[in-house]
């Protein structure tokens, strides 16, 4: 019996010329697995959306069966989560539905188990990685027990384990009795579905099993091109060699003795330790791990967006970085002058600007003349991704570093993108780019794997020292005694120290490079990762273990009464009473004065108002008077008083953000506002409030820095004198920033659309 049906369905997006999806028909049975495939653009994800309900049909009609629910994983898991917290993210769905607490405690323990997260249920959902985020999105839909589940390019951001496991879980899905709809690039993935449906420029092009689409050449060939002759063998073959028998190939970028951590509140994670590598000059180098093995931040760091905690970057010049989202970063309103923004802040002017733009936008294949004048906001999202690439290239670095430039493409842009990756090496630059798929590593001259199993972290176009076991890669040779090998195992929470380093090794052979000092305004970048993550301290003070709702009345107690008492004794009683609140809850002093030093000139302000603006009582005898200021016994009291009130209150409140977590937060909300839901007063929305502020701060907090890290890449937010040229260095940042943030609006109420919240 169908559960779906789509008749004639067409679809156009606003402000575009041509439809997305063009009269599709077709039905599903209930308990299908469909796979869906197309290139780019070809309307899969539109179709997933008309299929959930999100987009109305322009024309023709999308029917469900009677009482059938649906869920949907988007393709990026940050636009799927919406709590704050693991567990409660998850428990999201199922509350809307309003099922009973003890169903919803069981199907979000059986989806966290599933996925593998029941362990890190308590964290905060801003600190997980890309694989971890997309497991939580897809168990906080399948918490719902939806009777079709749609799912739109589920595996683009996660690693190949990762991948398997997701995988096995639809698997299980599948035998339940769900009905799937597998929306994918990957041949292999589709190939677990019973069924294919192939979709060209909107239109659908083929209907039918996997046997017949898997011996169907020519359509194969239609939707993701010819393969390449002599297959991958022939292309490892073919790789140029690197190094002689004296390893006389030089270094481009090397990375001497890293020691990196992320600081998340008072913990550490630390993820490279006394961590050295060297990039051949001229090589094509693969990036590989698994997700949060420190691909990213390796490249971050390589790129100045990160200051290692010991140890330097060497290289030549700057090493520049493309970032996955291409969205962050386009700042100008036509595309030639958002290729031009980064030649512009290096002083390039003239005829040379128009020439390096042209050659770039050509290299990443957006003729000049038709694309020159085009607004960026009307370019698909292939071509935005192009132009994202272009003003990296246009500023001619000779080492350049990609992160996942091939994510949530088809396998023909895949091939492309890897294409003028190698030109860029035949040119003679030096190119770095992580992924997650294997036999993109392997069309690669060298593979450098993040694995946190193997205790090695070195190797470069130097004698390699590995202290863990030598491993080969598929279509690559083994580490070679001496030279430059081409596959390498790094532990990047591991350590490589002493004289046997890459880094340390035959150092006489090798020039050495400059130092590259951290990217000015990176201040900025890591405040903002920050943003959201509570700032806890270890569970194992008085004020920790206490109840939720106990911590907020003693908070309470302790901020309103900072502000109500009258007189100096007793405000300062009170005063005293935060200082022993902070030792019970073991906060760090050195933390709270500094934090004073931060507010000691408000306090002064204020106090300097009560001096100011407050009326003489005729019945006062003045201490001190010079013109018309006047010092009196009142003033000082109410002067004195403003300060306790401000220090007492600031001490409350950060000792209280100390000590709860997010969850307790919300929990604790929930406790002292019960009484009133007996009244007919909706708690639930006070209490999904608050918890989407905490989600949605950190979210816009990404925003920014994604910004900032693309405008400091591009050498935007420098320094300027007037004040005019301080708005104009400004506007790149606040404009897409407000952009993104109406655009992560919408994206929230998709998300909460689709955990049937209402």
């Amino acid at each position: 019996m169908p559960v779906i049906h789509t008749d004639s369905v067409s679809y156009t997006y606003p402000h575009r010329q041509s439809a997305a999806v063009k009269s599709l028909s077709f039905l599903a049975e209930a308990g299908e697995y469909i796979a869906v495939l197309g290139i780019n653009g070809s309307g899969k994800s539109t179709l997933a959306r008309l299929l959930c309900g999100f987009l109305e049909p322009d024309t023709g009609c999308v029917t469900l069966q009677d009482g059938i629910r649906t869920g949907i994983v988007f393709q990026s898991p940050d636009d799927q989560i919406v709590a704050g917290i693991v567990e409660r993210d998850t428990a999201f769905g199922p509350r809307n539905l309003k099922l009973a607490e003890d169903i919803i405690r069981q199907r979000t323990d059986e989806c966290l188990s599933a996925t593998g997260l029941d362990g890190i249920r308590n964290r905060p959902t801003a600190t997980l990685s890309p694989g971890q985020k997309q497991k939580l999105a897809f168990a906080g839909i399948t918490a719902l027990h939806p009777d079709i589940l749609v799912l739109d390019e589920v595996t683009a951001m996660i690693d190949p384990e990762s991948r398997e496991k997701l995988l096995d879980l639809l698997d299980e899905q599948h035998r339940n009795g769900t009905t799937i709809i597998h929306i994918t690039h990957d041949t292999g993935e589709a190939a677990r579905a019973q069924r294919i449906l192939a979709m060209e420029d909107g239109v659908l092009i083929f209907d039918g099993n996997r046997e017949t689409f898997t011996t169907d050449t020519t359509l194969y060939t239609r939707l993701f091109g010819e393969p390449e002759p002599g297959g991958q063998e022939s292309r490892s073959a073919a790789k140029p060699a690197l190094s002689g028998t004296g390893g006389e190939t030089q270094p481009a970028l090397l990375f001497d003795n890293i020691t990196f951590a992320y600081q998340s509140g008072s913990e550490t994670s630390p993820l490279f330790r006394d961590f050295s590598l060297s990039i051949p000059a001229g090589s094509l180098a693969a990036l590989t791990g698994a997700s949060g093995s420190g691909k990213s931040t390796l490249l971050e760091l390589g790129a100045g967006l990160l200051k290692p905690e010991q140890g330097c970057i060497r290289c030549t010049d700057r090493p520049v970085l493309a970032l996955q989202d291409s969205d962050h970063a386009l700042f100008e309103e036509f595309a030639a002058d958002d290729v031009a923004y980064g030649l512009r802040n290096r002083g390039i002017a003239g005829t040379e600007l128009a020439e390096r733009v042209k050659i770039a936008m050509e290299t990443v294949g957006l003729p000049f003349r038709e694309f020159a004048d085009r607004r960026t906001l009307s370019l698909s999202g292939g071509e935005k991704r192009k132009l994202s690439l272009a003003g990296i290239l246009a500023l001619d670095a000779p080492v350049l570093l990609f992160d996942e430039p091939t994510a949530g493409l088809d396998p023909v842009s895949r091939r492309n993108m890897l294409s003028l990756l190698r030109k860029l090496t035949a040119a003679g630059k030096t190119v770095v780019f992580s992924t997650h798929r294997q036999e993109e590593a392997a069309a690669a001259d060298i593979e450098i794997h993040l694995d946190g199993n193997i205790p090695v972290a070195a190797a470069g176009s130097r004698t390699p020292h590995t202290t863990g076991k030598q491993t080969e890669s598929p279509g690559n040779t083994k580490i070679p005694e001496h030279g430059t090998p081409s596959r390498f195992s790094g532990n990047a929470s591991g350590s490589t120290t002493g004289t046997d380093c890459p880094a340390h090794t035959q150092a006489e052979k090798i020039p050495v490079l400059p130092e590259q000092p951290p990217l000015s305004g990176i201040q900025l970048i890591t405040f903002l990762h920050n943003c959201g993550i509570p700032a806890t301290g270890k569970q194992t003070s008085l004020v920790h273990r206490l109840p939720a709702a106990v911590k907020y009345l003693l908070f309470l107690v302790l901020f309103i009464g900072a502000f109500t008492v009258r007189t100096v004794p007793l405000s300062a009683g009170a005063f005293v009473l935060t200082l022993i609140y902070a030792v019970c809850a073991r906060y760090p002093f050195r933390r709270l004065l500094r934090s004073f030093a931060i507010i000691l000139p408000w306090m002064l302000l204020f106090f300097i108002f009560q001096m100011f603006f407050l009326p003489v009582s005729p019945d006062e005898t003045p201490l001190w008077t010079a013109g018309f200021f006047t010092v009196t016994p009142g003033k000082l009291t109410a002067g004195i008083l403003t300060v306790l009130h401000l220090a007492g209150a600031f001490t409350a409140a950060a000792i209280f953000t100390y000590s709860i977590t997010e969850q307790e937060v919300l929990d604790g909300l929930e406790t002292l506002l019960k009484p009133l839901g007996k009244c007919g007063i909706p708690v639930r929305h006070v209490t999904l409030t608050a918890g989407i502020v905490f989600r949605f701060i950190p979210l816009l907090a990404e925003e920014a820095a994604l910004i900032i890290k693309v405008q400091l890449i591009r050498g935007g937010l420098g320094s300027a004198k007037s004040a005019a040229a301080r708005i104009r260095i400004m506007i790149p940042l606040i404009v897409p920033l407000f952009l993104r943030a109406l655009k992560r609006a919408g994206i929230l109420a998709d998300a909460l659309t689709a955990r049937y919240y209402s």
